[in-house]
Parts: C-alpha cells; structure tokens; sequence
C-alpha cells in the first residue's frame, strides 16, 4: 500500500525540467518570427535589404526640388542645389526651364520667391507651368510685388503621386 501511494503521488505531482537557452545553443533560423517577442530585434539582427519601402515613405521617393540662383540680366541662371543631381535649368523666354530627370507633368509643384542664399529675398512672387516642350520640366516665372517679370531667385518643389 505504501508502494502504491508514493507512485500515485509521484505521478500526479509530474516531474519537472528547466533549461536555461542561451542564444549561442539556437540554431540559425530555427524560430519562426511570429515566435519573437516584440520590439526585441535591433537594426543588427535584421537584413534591411530584405525590407520592403514604407508606405509613407514612397511619397518622399517621388518629391523633387531645386534652388535656383536667376540674377537680373541675360541668360544666367543656375542650379544652386537640388534633390538629385541630375536636375538642370535653362533660361529661355522670360522663364526658367527647371528639367527634373523623371516625368513631372502630371505632379503638383510649387514655387516661391527667395533667395539662394540667407537674405530677405525682394517683393513678389513665383509661377509655375508645366512645360509643353518636356514632361520633365517645370517653367518657373518670378515676378515682382505689380505682377511685372523679373528675374529672381526662387525655391520650386514638386510632388508626384
């Protein structure tokens, strides 16, 4: 009887084993990522070649920009910097031709007086029109404070769906 109480108790209370895993004892790539707890991986454990682009990201991939320095006189202006370096303007025609290196027609854009430097930039303003000679281009007319033409630095940023 004695015997038979000590196995029923033995096997009712079970036996039990802990083990203590370390990460050198897990074999590569043997657990599952829905098997992970979160916010546990850093930028080290993860290939970020593999991540796909965030959504909200992806507007950033398709936005462009140029500084334009347009001094008073004859054909002059110049990029001063852009968001990709193969963007360029011509002056032609009362207008400055900003060329981008992808399809910008159908995008929204925008364009302000300023200076390409630091200082107050003069009164007046900046209009912009898709260009009818490229789908690239974006023509950027500066005007002053009564509306007339002037040539004048300007900011113009475009932004494509």
């Amino acid at each position: 009887m004695v015997v038979s109480v000590i196995a029923l108790v033995a096997a009712l209370a079970g036996t039990a084993y802990a083990a203590k895993i370390n990460g050198g004892s897990i074999v590569r790539q043997s657990i599952g990522g829905g098997k992970l707890k979160k916010n546990t991986l850093s930028g080290f454990q993860i290939k970020t070649s593999k991540l796909g682009t965030v959504p909200a990201a992806k507007r950033a991939t398709h936005t462009y920009w140029a500084v334009v320095n347009n001094p008073g006189g004859g054909s002059n202006a110049s990029l001063v910097r852009s968001s990709d370096a193969r963007t360029s303007v011509l002056e032609s025609g009362g207008a400055v031709v900003v060329t981008f290196p992808a399809v910008v027609s159908g995008c929204a854009n925008v364009a302000g007086k300023n200076n390409s430097a630091t200082g107050n930039p003069p009164a007046g303003f900046a209009q912009t029109n898709s260009s009818p000679t490229s789908a690239s281009s974006i023509e950027v007319r500066t005007r002053d404070d009564t509306g007339a033409n002037v040539d004048g630095d300007f900011h113009l940023i475009v932004i494509c769906p």
